[in-house]
């Protein structure tokens, strides 16, 4: 089991925010994942060419890991448990996304999660959810109780 840890406003173990594409790279080289490009999907660079926006992608068991905010693994927690727990520290942006379940932005935090659905014990239950969806398309749909997303952006990230 590979634990990554990630520190608002620092990084994603061992992406640090503030690195070069140079210093990135290298560290992805020694990344214990041949497909790191699958977890760290999306990196994204300021004008001087440092690191300001890191996105990692729920591999939803492809990968053994866990990816770790304050003892709480943001993979394999339901979302509106993350949700809960971290708007104790911080509040996130409250926009239409957000009423809808599917993005969280935590703005003081650097953090954001994301989802394209949203599940719950109510949808799960629901006569059209166990008659109308295949018994493949019901597993894939209870992903959306997690995260597919976790991005990291620096301070001024949203300022741009």
């Amino acid at each position: 089991m590979t634990i990554i840890k990630i520190t608002p406003l620092v990084g994603i173990d061992p992406i640090k925010l503030g690195m070069t594409e140079l210093q990135v790279e290298e560290e992805l080289k020694n990344s214990p994942f041949d497909n790191h490009e699958e977890l760290f999907s999306r990196l994204e660079y300021d004008a001087t060419n440092k690191l300001h926006y890191i996105e990692m992608s729920n591999p939803f068991d492809g990968f053994n890991l866990q990816l770790i905010y304050n003892g709480v693994d943001l993979f394999k927690t339901k979302a509106k448990d993350i949700i809960e727990s971290i708007s104790k520290q911080a509040s996130y942006i409250q926009d239409d996304e957000s009423q809808m379940g599917f993005n969280f932005i935590f703005q003081e935090l650097g953090l954001a999660f994301w989802r394209p659905g949203v599940m719950t014990d109510d949808i799960l239950n629901s006569k059209e959810f166990l008659t109308e969806l295949s018994p493949e398309n019901q597993e894939y749909e209870k992903r959306n109780f997690y995260f597919t997303t976790v991005s990291l952006f620096s301070p001024s990230y949203y300022d741009l």
